[in-house]
C-alpha cells in the first residue's frame, strides 16, 4: 500500500503501526522508496543533509532532478542556505509580531464575528480564510485575488507526493500561478513595493538575482505551504477541542496550555505526512542497506507516534506536550512559517475560546480527509456551539 493513497487517507496510523513492527526502515514496493517510520531514524535522515539530499523532496520517489521547481524545499546546500535567507527575515517572530500581529488579530475576529445560525463551519469560517490571506499579504498579493489563489493551491498539493489523480488541473494551476507571479515581477521591477515579492526580486544571492523560474518557484511554495499547513492545524487544534469538554474547560482557565495544545495537534495529526528524501552514498540505516540513489520516504506521521518515542502516542496529552515533533522537520529544511503558523493558531484558539462557550461535533457528520497525498487536511468540520454571555479577550502570543 502506497502510504499517501486515498484508501488509507481517512486513518494512515495503523498502517503506519504495521509497517513499524516490521521495523524503523522497511521498503514499500508500490512506492519504491524505504520508509522511515521510527523517530530516531527519521531525525537521523532529516539531519544527515549532506547524506540525504532533498533534490526529490517534494513530487515523487523518482524524480532525478528539480529543474522545473527550484525551490529551497528541493535544493541542497550551499544555495539552499543562501536562497532561504532571502524570505527568513519575514518569517522571524519578532518581525511577526511587529508587522502582522494586529493584522492577524483583525482577520480573526472579522471571521468568527462572521458565524452566524448555530453551525461554526470550522474549515470555511476560520482555518481557511485566516493562513491564506495572511501569507498572500505577506507576499504582496491583491485581497481580490485571495480565493483565486486558494483554489490554485488547492490543486497543487492534489499533485505533491504522488502522480496528481487530475494532471491537468495540477498544471494548469502551476501554469496560472507562475503567470501571475511573473506579471507581479514586471509589475514590481518598474513600481516597488514594501512587501516580500519585491525584496525578492530585488535579492541577489552569489551576485546574481534569482532567475524567473527560481522566483516562481519561490512564489508558490510560500503560497502553498504557507497556507496550507496552519489551514489544517487550526482545523485539527479546534477538533480537538470539541471532541474533548474537559480539555477544552481546562485550556479555557488556563491559557498557558493553548502553547501544549497547539504542539500535541502537530504531533498528532501532522499537516504534513512526509517528505521525501535520496541517498547520496551507501549508507547502514536501521540495520537496512541503503544504496546510493535509493529514494526514502520520511513518515513524519508515523516518527511523531513512535512508542519508542512518545507514550500514549494516539492520544492528545497537554502535559507531555513536547516541540521536538517533526511535523514541522528537522534539520536545515526545518518549516521557515513554523512561528507564523504557531502564532496564527495561538491567536485563533484564544478567540475561539473566548467566543464560544461549548463546541460539540454536528451530529452524524464524519470526518473525511482532501485527496491531497502529502497534506493531511479535513474537508471541513462543522460543529455546534453556544456562545460565552461575557469573558475578556485573551490574546498572548504563543513561545516560537
Amino acid at each position: 500500500m502506497h502510504p499517501f493513497s486515498s484508501e488509507i487517507k481517512g486513518c494512515p496510523y495503523p498502517y503506519y503501526d504495521r509497517w513499524r513492527e516490521e521495523g524503523p526502515v522497511v521498503w514499500n514496493e508500490e512506492m519504491g522508496a524505504w520508509l522511515v517510520t521510527g523517530y530516531k531514524e527519521a531525525c537521523f535522515v532529516l539531519e544527515k543533509h549532506y547524506i540525504f539530499s532533498s533534490m526529490n523532496s517534494v513530487f515523487s520517489p523518482e524524480a532525478e532532478d528539480v529543474q522545473e521547481f527550484p525551490s529551497i524545499i528541493n535544493i541542497d546546500q550551499p544555495r539552499h542556505k543562501k536562497l532561504r535567507a532571502l524570505a527568513a527575515k519575514a518569517f522571524t517572530p519578532k518581525s511577526i509580531e511587529r508587522d502582522w500581529l494586529p493584522r492577524i488579530n483583525r482577520i480573526v475576529d472579522e471571521q468568527l464575528a462572521s458565524v452566524k445560525g448555530g453551525t461554526f463551519y470550522v474549515v470555511r469560517d476560520l482555518a481557511y480564510p485566516l493562513p491564506v490571506r495572511m501569507i498572500a499579504e505577506i507576499i504582496g498579493v491583491e485581497s481580490e485575488r485571495f480565493a483565486q489563489f486558494k483554489y490554485w493551491s488547492n490543486e497543487v498539493i492534489k499533485g505533491i507526493g504522488m502522480e496528481a489523480e487530475e494532471p491537468e488541473q495540477f498544471s494548469e494551476a502551476v501554469t496560472a500561478l507562475r503567470e501571475y507571479f511573473m506579471s507581479q515581477v514586471v509589475s514590481r521591477s518598474a513600481e516597488p513595493r514594501d512587501d516580500l515579492l519585491t525584496r525578492l526580486i530585488e535579492a541577489e544571492v552569489d551576485g546574481e538575482k534569482l532567475t524567473d523560474l527560481e522566483l516562481q518557484a519561490f512564489l508558490i511554495l510560500l503560497l502553498v505551504a504557507g497556507n496550507e499547513t496552519t489551514t489544517n492545524l487550526i482545523a485539527t487544534a479546534i477538533r480537538v477541542l470539541a471532541e474533548d469538554p474537559d480539555l477544552m474547560r481546562r485550556i479555557r482557565d488556563d491559557r498557558s496550555l493553548v502553547g501544549n495544545l497547539i504542539e500535541e495537534s502537530l504531533r498528532w495529526d501532522a499537516p504534513i505526512q512526509g517528505f521525501y528524501r535520496k541517498a547520496t552514498r551507501d549508507i547502514e540505516l536501521a540495520g537496512k542497506q541503503i544504496k546510493a540513489g535509493d529514494p526514502l520516504c520520511v513518515l513524519y506521521g508515523a516518527a511523531n507516534r513512535d512508542p519508542a518515542e512518545f507514550k500514549c502516542p494516539s492520544e492528545v496529552d497537554l502535559d507531555a506536550a513536547r516541540r521536538d515533533h517533526l511535523a514541522f522537520g528537522k534539520g536545515i529544511h526545518f518549516c521557515l512559517g513554523a512561528s507564523l503558523a504557531r502564532i496564527e493558531t495561538a491567536i485563533a484558539i484564544n478567540a475561539v475560546l473566548d467566543r464560544f462557550e461549548v463546541l460539540r461535533p454536528k451530529p452524524g457528520f464524519q470526518v473525511s480527509y482532501r485527496r491531497t497525498p502529502m497534506f493531511q487536511g479535513m474537508e471541513e468540520y462543522p460543529v455546534r456551539y453556544t456562545l460565552r454571555v461575557r469573558g475578556r479577550k485573551h490574546r498572548p502570543v504563543a513561545p516560537v
